[in-house]
């Protein structure tokens, strides 16, 4: 009888113990969200719509994560979210960047490129105005109104610093925060009297000669990563192989947006998520638009380089050196090892 009550017990545990492997294999997938603001710039919610249509680019995508596009109005606005949880991998310019460290005090790793502006070959944001306005030359911005669709942001951090190279300070002028969508009317509509324009205005601005471009985003900071993929050094260190799958497919899924074989593809699936026409979405993906990196490798040196340049302009508060403490790329690196082998 002890004996039957002792293999009772055995069995009882052996049961147990394989339930508790079992409920390890079959845990929920992480979710994974991200911070993006205008795409295809930002390629979070075209990869979101990708993961359904082409499955095959995606070989972890529902097994070991889940991901989710959540869309900002800016950069800056993800220094929050991402503070309280509400997002994982937040989307930042390099002030967003620099304010979430010196200012937050967040644990922060650049991990991936999202857009770089201004490399050769490749579009850099317009600022623009009316040809017949009241602004001739930077310095007539003084007393003007000037947009910007989030103070921090990639775009507004290029127009304070070209601002500030030309004696101009933020009581100059009078800043008016609205989506990037909404600039053209209103600088039509004598709302603002300075914008700044992304690629899918490109084709209105070159054909229209009511529009001047002013400046560009490369003429005020050069060839720079105006946007990165930042997480907080905690989440790496307690999902680490979960975001290494989620690396290696976005690189994948990246690659399939950039090859040429698949642009019909892709230009219909950025209609259907803009809703837009696809005549309207030409620029995407090519010299017209932002540089994304084929491997999500930022540029790293353009980064450190305009923190300190707007830390010297007084643009932003404080200076803060992002290497190495501040810099994880192996998540990338690992990725791609999977993806190339070598």
């Amino acid at each position: 009888m002890r004996r039957i009550k002792v293999m009772a017990v055995i069995i009882a545990l052996w049961t147990l113990g394989g339930f508790g492997v079992v409920g390890i294999a079959r845990a929920e997938p992480l979710t994974i969200r991200v911070g993006w603001v205008v795409t295809p710039g930002h390629l979070a919610p075209l990869i979101e719509a990708l993961g359904k249509r082409e499955p095959g680019v995606f070989r972890h995508l529902g097994r070991s994560y889940v991901m989710q596009a959540v869309r900002f109005q800016g950069t800056t606005p993800q220094i929050q979210a991402q503070a309280i949880g509400e997002i994982e991998v937040a989307a930042f310019s390099t002030a967003a960047l620099a304010l979430s460290i010196t200012n937050a005090n967040l644990d922060e790793r650049v991990v991936a490129d999202v857009v770089a502006d201004g490399f050769p070959g490749y579009f850099s944001e317009n600022f623009v105005v009316l040809a017949d306005g009241p602004i001739k030359k930077i310095e007539d911005v003084r007393g003007r109104r000037v947009a910007t669709n989030a103070i921090g942001s990639a775009h507004d951090l290029a127009m304070r610093t070209m601002f500030r190279k030309h004696g101009l300070k933020d009581a100059d002028f009078t800043t008016i925060e609205t989506n990037f969508a909404n600039m053209p009317a209103m600088l039509d509509g004598g709302k603002l009297d300075l914008i700044g324009t992304l690629p899918v205005f490109l084709q209105e601005l070159r054909r229209n000669p009511k529009y001047r471009v002013l400046f560009t985003a490369r003429d005020a900071v050069g060839p720079t990563q105006a946007v990165l993929w930042v997480m907080r050094a905690e989440l790496i260190a307690k999902h680490r192989p979960v975001f290494v799958d989620f690396f290696e497919d976005h690189i994948r899924a990246v690659r399939w947006f950039l090859d040429e074989k698949n642009r019909d593809a892709a230009l219909d699936l950025l209609a259907g998520v803009t809703k837009l026409p696809k005549a309207n979405l030409t620029f995407a993906f090519t010299g017209d638009d932002f540089y994304h990196s084929p491997d999500a490798r930022p540029e790293l040196d353009s980064v450190q380089r305009e923190i300190n340049e707007a830390v010297k302009l007084g643009v932003l508060p404080k200076p803060v050196e992002i290497r190495p403490k501040y810099v994880d790329l192996s998540l990338i690196e690992e990725a791609k090892t999977r993806i190339d082998g070598k």
